[in-house]
């Protein structure tokens, strides 16, 4: 294993997919970790990442980024660059751009991933007009009324209560192939997810726009730094 790269703000990751450049910018400020080709997207667009990690088959000009950034190469080919980055970094969440795009196997890799590390490493991934988030556990939310927010079961999975929600979850089991969550919606401005303990996990999506409200629920301490 690679000796861990440690940081006490979020961390934003870029990969090689599509990415809302402008939104990007926004979070310039927090640190930024390259995964591999998501480098050369960096470089076009003159952000400057503070580390650079994966098995470098995708990045252009090495020696150029050996010059300007941090260089972290791994040569296993057992996980995803996206995951590289992961366990090679420590940090209080992720926001990630750049690993769905328009190809469906990336996207779910990448949901394999965050199903996989959701408790030690908590991320909100960006695709297209959504963000999501996997949890096991509680969430409450700030979020406008009308809002709509979809939960997906990885797993089986019930949930105990909730509030501030159109459709109530209480005792409601929800599974792949029986029962899935989308297109529920905010009925308050408060809302709160509870599963029963022990149980699986879950994805959240929501609309893009409630990035930081996301980015807030999974890390209190992001309110100061994003």
């Amino acid at each position: 294993m690679p000796e861990i790269i440690k940081f006490d703000d979020p961390v934003v990751l870029v990969g090689g997919g599509e990415v809302d450049v402008e939104l990007l910018r926004k979070y310039t400020h927090l640190p930024i970790v390259a995964a591999d080709g998501g480098a050369n997207l960096l470089r076009k667009t003159l952000i400057k990442p503070t580390v650079v990690i994966g098995d470098l088959d995708s990045l252009e000009d090495v020696g150029y980024w050996r010059e300007v950034a941090r260089v972290v190469e791994l040569e296993e080919q057992d996980t995803t660059d996206f995951e590289k980055c992961l366990y090679s970094v420590e940090a209080p969440c992720f926001i990630a751009f750049g690993f769905t795009g328009n190809r469906m196997d990336h996207t779910l890799a990448a949901l394999h991933v965050m199903q996989k590390w959701h408790l030690e490493k908590p991320v909100v991934l960006i695709g297209g007009d959504d963000v999501v988030c996997v949890k096991s556990s509680a969430i409450e939310l700030n979020l406008p009324v009308g809002t709509r927010l979809s939960l997906y079961p990885l797993n089986k999975i019930t949930f105990a209560s909730s509030s501030g929600l159109k459709y109530p979850l209480k005792n409601l089991m929800m599974q792949t192939g029986k029962l899935i969550g989308t297109s529920n919606s905010c009925v308050e401005s408060c809302v709160k997810i509870v599963p029963s303990s022990g149980e699986g996990c879950y994805a959240l999506i929501l609309p893009v726009s409630e990035l930081k409200n996301v980015v807030q629920a999974i890390y209190t301490g992001a309110v100061r730094t994003i």
